[in-house]
């Protein structure tokens, strides 16, 4: 299945739509500013070049261009990364590091100097030129690379590196995915992660793009089973409820909602509920709770907190925005 450059070349306005105004004040973009300055002042680990930041980094942007108000964090990290990813040199083409190259994607609407996205571009193209498609291992792949792997593909018209993601994918799906459940290998979460990377896929590329069109049949089979799996309060998770998979699903739902691949009257309840256990999952000052550790079965508590979980939290607020009266 391959898509003529001409058809991909029209996605290139969703990657740089312009910034929000903040005209009118707004509870969901009033809390993503609360949650991203709390994580930035008592977050962890906050200078690692590494997929957790990668994740808040990217929501963080997403915040930014929603809102219109930064909070000048993502920039200096990048720059402290000299715009690297942090690559194991015995597996240079594992996913984890290139969720960094999306958060330098990001922030590129900012500031497009060629430099920010030199390495990302040549870890991609030389991953692609191996013509191997079994780097990628575990559906929180579809986060960690696809998106970066589409967002290239878009931006310099390279149909091969399009192609051979999707091919990855293929391949991922035929091993971790059951069609008859809808559901990816291990976990909740990890179908959080799987849902929350084929949205921005989705949202990445033209509506008939045909690589979109079975992302979104993929999208669709596992919304239909994580719909059921939502808890009474609101919350998705392995044992008992977690923020990360929670903010993820929303985002997928809300994301699915807004590109015309999921229905509304059927999801946008389960995006609202999803969207108010989050709140409660926010302490005083608005550090986010409640996040279990990375396709762990081990149950979370409300002083659990990560960068990735907040990231998920911030897009899924971004995606809110549009399907909130008032907003």
């Amino acid at each position: 299945m391959r898509t003529p450059l001409s058809v991909v070349a029209l996605a290139g306005s969703l990657l740089i739509a312009p910034a929000a105004a903040q005209a009118v004040p707004c509870a969901v973009t009033d809390v993503m500013i609360k949650a991203s300055t709390a994580w930035v002042t008592k977050g962890t680990d906050l200078k690692a070049n590494n997929w957790s930041n990668a994740n808040f980094h990217t929501g963080n942007i997403a915040q930014v261009r929603t809102t219109g108000i930064s909070n000048h964090k993502t920039w200096p990290w990048v720059q402290a990364n000299k715009f690297l990813l942090p690559l194991d040199p015995a597996n240079p083409y594992a996913p984890d590091p290139q969720a960094s190259g999306e958060a330098y994607l990001a922030v590129s609407f900012f500031h497009p100097e060629p430099e920010v996205l030199q390495p990302l571009r040549d870890n991609l193209r030389a991953q692609a030129k191996t013509g191997k498609v079994d780097y990628w291992k575990s559906p929180d792949a579809l986060t960690m690379s696809l998106p970066s792997f589409t967002e290239v593909a878009v931006r310099d018209l390279d149909q091969d590196l399009l192609d051979y993601s999707y091919r990855s994918y293929r391949s991922l799906k035929k091993r971790t995915f059951n069609e008859l459940t809808g559901l990816w290998s291990l976990n909740v979460q990890t179908n959080g992660w799987a849902v929350q990377g084929l949205a921005k896929a989705i949202l990445a590329l033209p509506k008939d793009n045909p690589y979109r069109a079975d992302y979104a049949k993929t999208l669709r089979k596992s919304a239909h089973t994580l719909r059921y799996l939502q808890r009474h309060d609101g919350f998705w998770g392995a044992t008992g409820k977690d923020s990360a998979a929670t903010a993820m699903i929303t985002y997928a739902f809300a994301a699915g909602i807004n590109a015309g691949v999921l229905d509304k009257d059927t999801y946008l309840p389960h995006v609202q509920k999803g969207w108010q256990a989050l709140q409660t999952a926010l302490d005083a000052d608005g550090l986010l709770g409640w996040t279990a550790a990375r396709n762990s079965w081990k149950p979370a508590s409300a002083g659990d907190s990560a960068g990735f979980a907040v990231g998920s939290f911030l897009l899924a607020g971004q995606q809110l925005v549009p399907l909130t009266p008032g907003c």
